[in-house]
């Protein structure tokens, strides 16, 4: 006879897709523990740019209490109490490369990410650094070289139906990559009454003044409008010009001569008011290279990631073969020009003054030549003993005769062609495939169908220049050697 009641379920009973929930959960825990392994958490992200938007840097320090091209500053706003800050985490969605820019109240001392480089636009070849800066000179404001060694400055673009401000919709105000009329800026003299006649004046620090975009003529703006980021609660800045609407006092005073059509008719409001802060001491001057030309190592930060953006992984491998292309004579040297032509062809882009900057400094024995192998290692640099460990570890194993050299014979063993697509459809031969497989890791003065541990290793210095992570060179080495451990 049936039982036809209801069934009973103990709390030990499991329905449902119960194994897969499970699964499902341990995989998420799986995944967690290793992106914490590894650093990838948001938390982690937000602590790495912290620690390097957080580092302390110093401010230039000027006797005579003036501004001069290539100091150091702060930019302090007197509306909401705060300094301009960037935060290089925070990038906008349009279609060159910017991040945020806000006035923080939560960190006035100097800091990477709130300590700026005044410098003259790209095309300015009179003003030099350490000139003074003046009311109504063009002036670019450059992201600290602490905080990245990206080509930062401060922008802002026409207001438009799909480029404003992200709060309060107006002109946008970015730290971008861009190196148009954008990024040019002017220091007006405060007082509208007197802006005329101090016009070409040395700019004081630490006193109030006006900031004019100059392509819009727009001014410099920050007010209480939060605009929250990992940081905490900032201001947002953006270009406007906030005026006082007093059309009778102006008409009295162009009446009265002490204003003329010439003069700016409306004074600005204290959200347009910024001053340019500077060390109070000698003291706080330290790591600021006042006066002197970008730091060697930036430079070639700067042209890696131009070579690698172009041609990829493998743009650093190439190029010493640009180079021995260029060298006509064949002495093993290029010329300044035939370097400069050189990073050009390599769509480098850099100032003259920065490849000047370059060549001397691999130009180490001043003849006003640059041999090869000295800039390829100058510019890519060695593999670190982890790397180094693993590249001799592959070439022992890819040494079966155990000669010290790699050859075609050593390659039969280990190495198999024929899942080539050039070979696979018959354009070459397995032996001609070896051949030029052979070439990649030659130099290029001894082709002779012999890899050395020198050239294996000149190989991957050239590699591991393009990649960051030891883990993921690890990763590499593994996969592309089988049985390398």
């Amino acid at each position: 006879m049936m039982d036809n009641r209801p069934a009973r379920y103990s709390y030990k009973t499991r329905i449902g897709n119960w194994n897969e929930d499970l699964q499902m959960q341990e995989d998420k825990v799986r995944k967690y523990l290793d992106r914490k392994e590894k650093g990838q958490l948001m938390i982690n992200k937000i602590a790495r740019n912290m620690q390097g938007s957080l580092k302390p840097v110093g401010l230039t320090f000027a006797k005579d209490g003036l501004i001069r091209y290539g100091d150091h500053v702060m930019l302090y706003s007197v509306q909401t109490e705060g300094v301009l800050s960037t935060d290089i985490t925070d990038r906008d969605p349009g279609n060159i490369e910017a991040y945020s820019v806000t006035t923080s109240t939560i960190t006035k001392g100097p800091v990477a990410r709130n300590v700026f480089v005044i410098m003259p636009p790209t095309n300015d070849k009179k003003t030099q650094i350490g000139d003074f800066l003046t009311f109504g000179q063009p002036f670019v404001l450059k992201v600290n070289p602490a905080l990245t060694t990206k080509d930062l400055s401060l922008s802002s673009v026409p207001l438009s139906p799909m480029q404003f401000s992200k709060i309060s919709k107006k002109q946008l105000v970015l730290m971008s990559v861009d190196n148009s009329a954008d990024i040019i800026f002017t220091a007006r003299y405060r007082n509208v009454e007197q802006r005329f006649e101090n016009d070409g004046h040395p700019v004081p620090g630490n006193a109030e003044l006006v900031l004019q975009h100059r392509r819009t003529g727009k001014c410099l703006f920050t007010d209480k409008i939060n605009y929250h980021n990992d940081f905490g609660t900032e201001y947002e800045v953006s270009c406007n010009t906030s005026s006082v609407a007093n059309r009778k006092g102006i008409l009295m005073h162009e009446k009265s001569g002490r204003m003329t059509s010439d003069n700016a008719s409306k004074a600005e409001t204290p959200g347009n008011y910024w001053a340019f802060l500077t060390a109070s001491e000698a003291s706080m001057e330290k790591g600021v290279t006042k006066g002197k030309q970008p730091e060697t190592s930036a430079l070639i930060d700067k042209m890696k990631k131009q070579i690698m953006k172009r041609s990829g992984m493998t743009g650093l491998t190439s190029i010493a073969r640009v180079f021995r292309i260029m060298n006509d004579n064949f002495d093993g040297f290029v010329s300044e020009s035939e370097f400069n032509k050189g990073i050009a062809d390599m769509g480098v882009v850099l100032e003259a003054k920065e490849a000047k900057i370059l060549f001397k400094a691999f130009d180490k024995d001043n003849n006003g030549k640059l041999s090869y192998n000295e800039f390829v290692l100058a510019l890519r640099g060695k593999c670190n003993k982890r790397r180094l460990a693993l590249v001799d570890a592959a070439f022992v194993l890819m040494d079966k005769t155990k000669d010290g050299v790699i050859t075609i014979d050593d390659l039969k063993g280990v190495y198999k062609p024929t899942s080539h697509p050039e070979v696979a459809d018959g354009k070459k031969t397995q032996a001609q495939h070896l051949k030029e497989f052979i070439g990649y890791f030659e130099d290029a003065s001894t082709k002779d169908g012999k890899i050395t541990l020198d050239e294996w290793r000149d190989y991957y210095d050239s590699i591991s220049a393009s990649i960051g992570s030891d883990e993921y060179f690890e990763l590499m080495m593994k996969r592309s050697w089988k049985g390398l451990q």
